[in-house]
């Protein structure tokens, strides 16, 4: 079974439901992927083999793509980050894959749903293909007809194949949680499957005791407007407002901020400052999530029933955040929210009851969800 991603910092994480399950079943596992995950795949036990570029790290793109977010807002950026970038980007992957598949054909592609050169090269192949939701499913299906599908027309003809379009999906949570906002879905919906995450983000070896009577809160924004040189001052005023949101609430909190920790100082022992946690495991002890709004990052509070204050900044987070929000599994606030709003709404989400118990109804109805049965689903790919 060959796994596609493309290199964005977490999507390999953001696909554990697809390659734990698979491991599970039996099957052999290959990671078709940039360089930059080589160290994933060798951590979760699988193949690895380069595909692709690191083209998302090269700074005129961050700068450019920041650009667009900055001077004309989220739609901007994700019209021209998936309506052109991603797109442009295709070919050279599906030419590393055409090749590598030609020689190992596998049985079954699993492509990250913006893998656009994957989901080209499987259909060159006339390989059983299914995309896989890494959070951007949405967003691609709304800017398919009118952006993506014309950006990819001359290359599908360039290799005779008929009109773009996306493969079938599967999803790691119930369809309407995510896709309810859209005009239309596909004349086949994504299939939600039971999510599950890496066996090395469930295990909290270092762990600060906190008080009891204190509620913990747990900030994160995130690695991917982290990563990108344009938007890292944005984040880094988020972060500090958080920060000074924390010092006026009565409570315990955690802050993994990545390279930008080294920054951010707190002057209060009650609220501690880390590069880096294992999230998931965190969370299970958290009263509070303040997140970016992350598809993976608001399943992993589901799984925890943990309440979130979602601060989307830009492709899906914000309509995520939003979702949530209107399903009551916590309240979502502008990037550019005061330390003073932020607080308030802290203070609203931890003394609210009905956020915790709308999560534990939330995480029944993900644990019902199905495993992926690969072989049914290569059979009826």
């Amino acid at each position: 079974m060959a796994v596609t991603a493309e290199p964005i910092p977490s999507h390999v994480s953001a696909l554990d439901y697809v390659i734990g399950p698979a491991l599970d079943q039996g099957h052999d596992v290959a990671l078709y992927a940039p360089l930059m995950f080589r160290r994933e795949a060798r951590r979760r036990g699988v193949e690895f083999h380069r595909a692709g570029t690191d083209w998302t790290c090269d700074r005129t793109v961050q700068h450019t793509a920041s650009d667009h977010w900055t001077a004309a807002g989220n739609a901007s950026f994700n019209g021209y980050v998936f309506g052109r970038l991603w797109p442009d980007r295709a070919e050279a992957k599906a030419r590393d894959l055409i090749a590598a598949w030609t020689r190992t054909r596998p049985d079954l592609v699993i492509a990250e749903c913006s893998d656009l050169g994957a989901h080209l090269a499987a259909r060159v192949l006339g390989l059983p293909v299914l995309a896989a939701d890494n959070g951007l499913g949405p967003l691609l299906l709304d800017l398919w007809d009118t952006d993506i599908a014309p950006a990819l027309t001359r290359l599908y003809k360039e290799h005779d194949q008929d009109t773009p379009t996306l493969p079938e999906m599967l999803t790691p949570a119930p369809v309407d949680w995510f896709y309810e906002t859209l005009p239309h879905l596909p004349s086949r919906s994504p299939r939600a499957v039971r999510r599950t995450v890496a066996k090395d983000r469930t295990d909290l070896t270092e762990w600060r005791e906190t008080s009891a009577a204190r509620p913990l809160v747990y900030a994160s924004l995130g690695t991917l407007a982290t990563a990108m040189s344009g938007l890292r001052p944005t984040v880094e005023a988020m972060y500090r407002e958080i920060v000074a949101a924390l010092l006026a609430v009565d409570c315990e909190a955690i802050v993994s901020a990545g390279d930008l920790a080294e920054h951010l100082h707190s002057p209060d022992p009650r609220i501690t400052i880390v590069r880096h946690v294992p999230q998931p495991a965190l969370l299970h002890r958290a009263d509070l999530f303040v997140t970016h709004g992350g598809r993976a990052s608001l399943l992993d509070a589901v799984q925890a029933t943990t309440p979130v204050l979602g601060m989307g900044i830009l492709a899906d987070q914000p309509g995520n955040v939003d979702a949530f929000a209107r399903r009551g599994l916590g309240r979502a606030l502008d990037p550019a929210a005061t330390r003073d709003e932020i607080a308030g709404v802290m203070a609203v989400v931890l003394g609210d009851p009905a956020h915790a118990a709308a999560m534990t109804a939330a995480e029944a109805e993900l644990a019902r969800l199905p495993l992926p049965d690969f072989t049914a689903l290569r059979d009826s790919s």
